[in-house]
């Protein structure tokens, strides 16, 4: 009766979470208190196992705990929330058997804790990633501590290039984090070009022999807006670097149709259509002419009648089901990655045994992986099909099993 029913579309990580920790505690403390018997407590411990990756919630998909555990840690981990208990962790993660779902999961919300800086504190994140590292070993973890040692290195370069611009009277400045190249093409604006012209001057300098990218779908920045007539003091902008790069342009002029702005920003027709929507939505941008955000003729106004009770207002948020479209993506990565684990199962299992039934071979991969996720026969089998058609393995002449 803890559990949250399934019906609800979005359930609540924290609420998940401490359900099924209360149960845990519940039945180990009735243990406890009666008698020391360590054979119950090691039962109990199976059965919330069982609770955990086989309730109500888990019936949707299989990765469901994975995924709200993932996101229950980024929960505590972020700005301005109390620390992760670790015994808690411990028996949250202990009882998850898709840990490749949830370590999936949690590097992605790491990821994005660290490129937006948003982390409570980089002893609290060590912590946890030395837990992980006890409950799911070295070979699992070794990414994410890159990740973060990478960091490191990223505040180092931030440092020096600080230094590096301290003669130089900029009001303008820039923050880098290393991060692997994407194909995303981006103009800078016209007003960012000195800064970035200096960076990567300085960059190469320090790299001579390293290529720098930009990864201007993850760069934000901050914008005065003086303009709007209901304040004095004017307002902070917290923007994307797309979003930049669309309120700029109403330095020149107040209003732009879709297509100018298209023309000017040079952005995708999908990235600029997501923006526009959070602008609008924020009342920054008017539309005019009674049409859609991302029609050809819709035209978009700057709001002067703009206000807001923050000075700060950030509006450097995700496009609406973001988080469902990166969970399919993550679902599809580890399933994939499954597929691989149990193929080099079968081929490590007959490479030893040389001839062994379907049914055998079915019970033996189950005993080799059980351990590390749940296994589907019916994976297991179109696994072995995929083998005997690439030929890695034959079937025995004149048996079908």
């Amino acid at each position: 009766d803890l559990i949250p029913n399934s019906n609800n579309t979005e359930i609540e990580p924290r609420v998940y979470i401490n359900a099924l920790l209360s149960v845990h505690k519940m039945y180990v403390n009735m243990f406890t208190t009666s008698k020391d018997d360590v054979g119950s407590i090691i039962s109990i411990d199976k059965v919330c196992a069982k609770i955990v990756n086989y309730n109500h919630v888990t019936r949707a998909s299989s990765s469901k705990s994975a995924e709200l555990l993932a996101r229950f840690c980024d929960f505590l981990l972020r700005k301005s929330s109390k620390s992760p208990e670790g015994s808690d962790f411990e028996d949250a993660v202990e009882g998850v058997k898709t840990r490749m779902f949830f370590l999936k999961f949690y590097s992605l919300m790491l990821a994005k804790r660290l490129v937006n800086r948003k982390s409570q504190s980089d002893e609290a994140e060590q912590n946890l990633i030395t837990k992980l590292k006890e409950e799911c070993g070295f070979i699992y973890t070794s990414k994410l501590q890159q990740m973060f040692n990478d960091i490191g290195l990223s505040k180092d370069l931030d440092d020096q290039f600080k230094n590096y611009c301290s003669t130089r009277i900029n009001e303008q400045g820039i923050c880098c984090i290393l991060l692997k190249p994407s194909k995303t093409s981006f103009t800078i604006p016209e007003e960012l070009e000195e800064i970035f012209k200096d960076f990567n001057a300085f960059y190469k300098s320090k790299h001579s022999s390293c290529k720098l990218d930009w990864l201007f779908h993850l760069s934000k920045g901050e914008l005065k807006a003086n303009y709007c007539k209901n304040s004095n003091t004017g307002y902070t902008f917290q923007v994307s670097t797309y979003q930049m790069r669309i309120l700029l342009q109403y330095n020149k002029n107040t209003s732009y149709t879709f297509e100018e702005l298209m023309q000017k920003t040079e952005l995708d027709y999908y990235v600029l259509t997501g923006n526009l929507k959070l602008l609008v939505e924020a009342k920054v941008l008017k539309l005019s002419n009674g049409s859609e955000v991302g029609d050809p003729l819709s035209c978009y106004e700057l709001y002067m009648d703009f206000e807001s009770k923050k000075v700060c207002i950030q509006l450097n948020l995700p496009v609406k089901s973001v988080q469902q479209i990166e969970a399919e993506k993550t679902n599809k990565i580890v399933e994939e990655d499954r597929k691989l684990l149990i193929k080099a199962a079968i081929h490590r299992i007959m490479k030893i045994r040389k001839t062994l039934k379907h049914v055998a071979l079915v019970r033996e991969v189950i005993a080799l992986l059980s351990d590390r996720f749940r296994l589907k026969i019916s994976d297991i089998k179109k696994c072995i099909d995929d083998l005997l058609e690439k030929e890695y393995i034959e079937r025995v002449e004149g048996q079908k099993d």
